[in-house]
């Protein structure tokens, strides 16, 4: 189907704003695009810093969580972490785990195989009570599992959820549930993935070993308007202190941003003055002097500019305060120094695999672990890049996405997850090396078993659907679910331009997947639908489903009623969204630069989308065995060449070759590495030759 070319329109009054930071228009458009409108976000998102992101403390049930994990160590209970089997859970499963492990023997994990469906399995449950299991933890799944909650409950086992899936209306009951996407969630970022929540997770269980956690704080700050307390402990979290009496600071550690701070507030409440006077027990903290041992770089900046800078100027005076003080001691704790060490690799597998946006504290995650990951010191890693070709490669987030991600998902998809699960962990160089050789052969076979089902489903799929009016296509093939449900979704969706949901009858049940397009909302769609279904849950783009037979003609009309009021034949049109016009004279190597500096790419940081119009060209030429692909020489007028691919392309034009013409074109610049020398290319995604039919 043929894309309208969308050129994104950039009002004049945003670049002049930005024209002061120094950049070129071209590179402004780019950033205002991405929702980049001022210069200090400018600069977080150039200069990723472990600063900016936010403190785990400020996700809701985190506190809870961390009490109820401490208290399985304090009674020696054994713990089981729960995962999910794709790259996300795998990689979360892998870093709470070893968190866990670092302080108890009692813990193990699971990961239910593809045939038990997603979440929480009531069968899993029963395994682990009979293997003593006291507190399961789940990563990247549970959100939706009342039933299962309850079932482990009445089994004697407590459950704490972690999770980022979209949470339900009615919420299990469990424990503790950690997940930024809660209703009523403070936190500053809530499209985190799951192994980032696991990594939050993590890092409040080292930081509340601490010892200047040891005790609960009474934070104390003061604004123009009033003045806040707050109460604070890692295990009981936030209370909003009413009552300012010496009955309050008993057995707490004072907390003022500074000492003039505190003499202000004193002279309004003169027991807080009274009370952190003269008795040692009472020895206040002041924020600004742990800032400047802390942060020295940001000692200068005020208290308001600090706690915007974290993100924190839409949460509550006191308890923004605390977030600040908690913030460094984080920037000095080794622990938290070392869990990053240890698992920056698979926060930033996890975190890219799972096609989260990439904005944010998810563009930060990447942007510093890209430069790590294929340095790994994890063997299983060094074992799987050494399989694929790699050494000493500067890892990017198409590698991951495109040879990392589908070879460790391959365990979950025909096997279990658990294989690469160990491959992650495991600290044995032929175990290591086993183990990725298996995973590869697997990957191959993930491959040809994809090629075969997509060929099936779309058959199925054309038989069940009116391919041209429907606006969600939704196919219920009689055929084994091996795994490879979302990818077909995913390339049934591309082929369509329209969401597609795959679903394929095993073991008396559908079990498949939903891919979204563009920006509509795939999980609102299941929500109208929950009626015919058994469970589900996921993304706003993606999703996994379990129906029961016979509800295949009630689920088609329920969506059909869906799309009819809620997506548009604009919804369905392909476009190219085009960031700017760039003229091929304007490519060079350093502008190649400026255009990597935006990366890694994905979701809502997509590689910049140029346009050009009249591009001279020498010579455009099919390529690849079935000539499929074109292959551009662009002239320009310093005498030097540049050229360009268009992969899938080679259907525009019926001769092999054309000389000596202009086209119109959309593309992204790329790098092109060759005999060590890097140039810049053109990817060229679509053309229109002029005067040529």
């Amino acid at each position: 189907m043929e894309k309208v070319w969308k050129f994104r329109e950039v009002p004049e009054t945003a670049l002049d704003r930005l024209r002061s930071t120094g950049f070129p228009d071209i590179l402004l458009k780019i950033l205002i695009n991405r929702g980049i409108k001022d210069a200090f976000s400018i600069e977080k998102y150039f200069s990723p810093r472990s600063r900016y992101l936010f403190s785990p403390f400020v996700i809701d049930g985190l506190c809870p969580a961390v009490d109820r994990i401490f208290k399985a160590f304090e009674r020696d209970e054994s713990i089981r972490v729960y995962g999910d089997r794709d790259v996300d859970g795998i990689t979360s499963t892998v870093l709470l785990t070893e968190t866990l492990r670092s302080y108890h023997k009692l813990v193990d994990y699971t990961v239910p195989v593809i045939e038990d469906g997603y979440g929480l399995n009531p069968d899993y449950i029963d395994v682990a009570a009979r293997d003593g299991i006291k507190l399961i933890v789940t990563v990247d799944c549970g959100i939706s599992n009342i039933a299962e909650v309850e079932y482990a409950r009445s089994k004697g086992i407590e459950v704490i959820i972690t999770d980022h899936h979209e949470p339900p209306s009615q919420l299990p009951a469990a424990v503790a549930i950690v997940d930024p996407k809660l209703h009523d969630s403070c936190c500053p970022q809530k499209n985190i993935a799951g192994v980032g929540v696991a990594f939050k997770m993590a890092m409040a269980l080292e930081m509340a070993r601490c010892n200047r956690l040891s005790r609960p704080l009474l934070v104390f700050d003061h604004s123009e308007h009033d003045i806040a307390a707050v109460r604070f402990s890692v295990r009981e979290g936030f209370t909003p202190v009413k009552n300012i009496d010496r009955a309050a600071f008993s057995g707490c550690v004072p907390v003022f941003y500074s000492e003039a701070e505190r003499r202000l507030i004193g002279e309004l409440i003169p027991v807080v003055l009274a009370s952190t006077s003269n008795d040692p027990a009472f020895k206040p903290v002041y924020v600004d002097k742990v800032i400047a041992e802390c942060l020295p770089d940001a000692a200068e900046q005020s208290k308001v500019a600090f706690r915007k800078s974290l993100n924190l100027d839409q949460i509550d005076a006191g308890r923004a305060l605390t977030l600040i003080y908690l913030k460094c001691i984080e920037a000095k704790l080794p622990a938290v120094k070392a869990l990053w060490h240890r698992s920056l690799d698979i926060l930033t597998i996890g975190t890219v695999a799972d096609m989260v946006p990439l904005q944010g504290e998810n563009r930060t995650f990447a942007q510093m672990g890209l430069k790590f990951v294929g340095k790994s010191k994890r063997l299983g890693l060094a074992s799987l890049f050494s399989a694929l070709g790699w050494k000493n490669r500067l890892v990017t987030e198409r590698d991951i996405s495109f040879s990392i991600a589908p070879i460790l998902n391959a365990s979950g998809r025909l096997r279990t997850a658990e294989l690469a699960i160990e491959l992650l962990g495991t600290t044995q160089a032929s175990r290591a090396e086993e183990l990725a050789k298996q995973l590869f052969e697997l990957n191959n076979e993930r491959k040809r078993l994809g090629e075969d089902c997509y060929n099936g489903v779309k058959r199925y799929l054309i038989e069940q659907n009116d391919v041209v009016n429907d606006r969600i296509l939704m196919v219920a093939a009689p055929m084994k679910n091996q795994g490879v449900t979302g990818i077909v979704a995913t390339r049934l969706m591309l082929d369509y331009c329209r969401p597609v949901i795959v679903l394929l009858e095993d073991q008396g049940k559908f079990l498949g997947s939903a891919r979204s397009f563009k920006s509509l909302n795939i999980i609102e769609a299941l929500n109208y639908c929950s009626e015919c279904l058994e469970k589900y849950g996921g993304h706003i783009g993606a999703a996994g489903l379990t129906m029961p037979p016979g509800n295949e003609t009630l689920f088609r009309q329920k969506l059909r009623e869906y799309a009819a009021t809620n997506i548009s034949e604009e919804d369905l049109r392909p476009e190219w969204l085009i960031d700017s016009e760039l003229p091929i004279e304007k490519i060079d190597e350093q502008f190649l630069q400026d255009i990597l500096n935006f990366a890694p790419f994905g979701i809502e940081n997509p590689a910049p989308v140029f346009a050009a119009m009249s591009a001279p060209f020498q010579e455009i030429r099919k390529v690849g065995e079935g000539k499929n692909h074109l292959r551009f020489k662009f002239k320009r007028s310093n005498g030097r060449s540049i050229f360009g691919i268009g992969f899938n392309l080679g259907d525009i034009m019926a001769p092999d070759t054309i000389r000596d013409g202009t086209c119109d074109l959309v593309f992204h610049v790329e790098p092109n590495d060759y005999n060590g020398v890097r140039s810049a290319q053109l990817m060229v995604l679509d053309c229109r030759i002029r005067g040529f039919k």
